[in-house]
């Protein structure tokens, strides 16, 4: 039985090595790799899109309105799919025109301030008060949040 093992064992080397050695004919060749290229995705304008670029009428470049706008949160949910997207404005530097970005359009458009403060071309409206309302045809549609400002002590407690 002891002579039995080794000889077993040089036997089991042996075929290996011959399956090693085979010839298995040609490899198929490997398909070309498709290099993907992020960011290549420019509008007409040459924003990338796929970056959070969109052109701004009013800075005249490509900007990211999440960045450099204010966000304005629908009033309702929309109904079919109960998600919300949110629309962005920006202001000029002096604050007399803004631009009004919507979720569900590549267009832009722009209101101009008012005697009264509030921003206004054809349907459009956008109040700026406490908290920003964007509305069409009288009815509200996006709205920003409250701003509370507080102050936090040494003890973690806010105070007003």
């Amino acid at each position: 039985m002891k002579k039995l093992l080794p000889l077993l064992l040089a036997g089991m080397s042996l075929i290996s090595c011959e399956q090693m050695m085979k010839d298995r004919g040609e490899e198929p060749e490997a398909e070309p790799v498709k290099k993907v290229v992020i960011g290549n995705d420019k509008d007409a304008k040459g924003c990338v899109t796929s970056a959070g670029y969109r052109w701004s009428l009013l800075r005249k470049e490509c900007i990211r309105v999440y960045d450099v706008g204010y966000r304005l949160n629908p009033v309702k949910e929309l109904k079919d799919t109960g998600t919300a997207y949110s629309a962005f404005v920006v202001f000029n530097d002096d604050q007399s025109v803004v631009e009004v970005f919507l979720p569900d359009s590549s267009k832009t458009f722009l209101l101009s301030k008012t005697e009264e403060g509030i921003y206004k071309a054809d349907d459009w409206m956008l109040e700026v008060k406490k908290d920003y309302t964007l509305s069409k045809e009288g009815s509200p549609l996006y709205a920003g949040a409250l701003i509370e400002e507080k102050r936090v002590t040494g003890d973690d407690n806010a105070q007003s």
